[in-house]
């Protein structure tokens, strides 16, 4: 379990050193398929970090999907991915290398611009950014935008995230092994055992990449409310109209029976009980 008060404690002293003095250096250490990664220091730096250290792309791939944010727009709050699926591969290969190069006195800044074609002509562009580093046994990630849309004056120009301002209206959903920092940052505890394998994420037999859809219904942010956007091969057809508790445990069960926790029978004998016990099909 992650200590709350030391976390804050950690990430007020290294938030207080990253808005002290004047930037020193910023080195471009990766460029491509639209992701840049750079490493900054700042001058009178006092807190030496967890740098350099090495976490393999394919934990942060796991970390990265596992982040949701709710927007908080003025006429609606929608919960979604605060990485695009088709990004995270790329931003975790960046974000690693940048980690692994990374001196004790600098963070690592990631941008990744997404490129989406309206109507066949005009291409439009997304940027995702944020601030990366290690301290002590926790990654920490202050997220400054999730596919905001670039404005045409600034798409050369891009603005750079620093580390206690919030220029977009969102509220990071953490999952399990994280903890909140402050509204859009977080502490993860990256050497969990959870992250060692793609839990929120998955390839289709096409090759395809596809994504669980987190229930709306869930208002704690670390309350694991899965429902699957589509199906893993061999799995049944879930009824319609079933209550959010019925499809959560549907789909622990699921993931027990992928993992190979239970055998078919099993499974069969307690996705029965879930059904017959929910409140609405249950009963019929």
């Amino acid at each position: 379990m992650i200590a709350r008060k030391s976390i804050a404690l950690a990430a007020l002293a290294l938030s207080a050193a990253a808005l002290a003095g004047c930037m020193t250096t910023k080195k471009t250490i990766f460029q491509q398929q639209g992701i840049t990664v750079q490493l900054i220091s700042k001058r009178s730096e006092s807190v030496e970090l967890n740098h350099p250290i090495t976490i393999a792309p394919v934990r942060l791939s796991h970390i990265l999907a596992r982040i949701d944010i709710r927007l908080t727009a003025k006429d609606s709050q929608q919960r979604v991915p605060a990485f695009h699926i088709e990004e995270i591969d790329g931003i975790s290969e960046g974000l690693a290398k940048g980690l692994r190069e990374a001196a004790p006195n600098q963070r690592v800044i990631v941008y990744s611009i997404r490129r989406e074609k309206r109507f066949g002509i005009f291409d439009t562009q997304y940027l995702t950014s944020f601030i990366a580093y290690a301290y002590g046994e926790h990654l920490f990630l202050h997220l400054s935008r999730s596919d905001w849309e670039i404005p045409p004056r600034r798409k050369d120009s891009l603005p750079e995230p620093k580390i206690g301002k919030f220029p977009s209206k969102f509220r990071i959903l953490p999952g399990k092994a994280m903890r909140l920092v402050d509204e859009q940052a977080l502490a993860i505890s990256w050497d969990e055992e959870i992250f060692e394998r793609p839990t929120r994420t998955r390839v289709t037999p096409s090759g395809q990449m596809v994504r669980k859809t987190i229930l709306m219904e869930s208002e704690e942010p670390e309350s694991e409310a899965e429902g699957e956007l589509e199906q893993p091969a061999g799995a049944q057809t879930v009824p319609a109209g079933i209550s959010a508790q019925t499809l959560r445990a549907l789909a622990d069960l699921e993931e027990r029976r992928q993992r190979g926790e239970i055998d078919e029978y099993d499974y069969e004998r307690e996705r029965n009980k879930i059904l017959a016990a929910d409140p609405v099909t249950g009963s019929n």
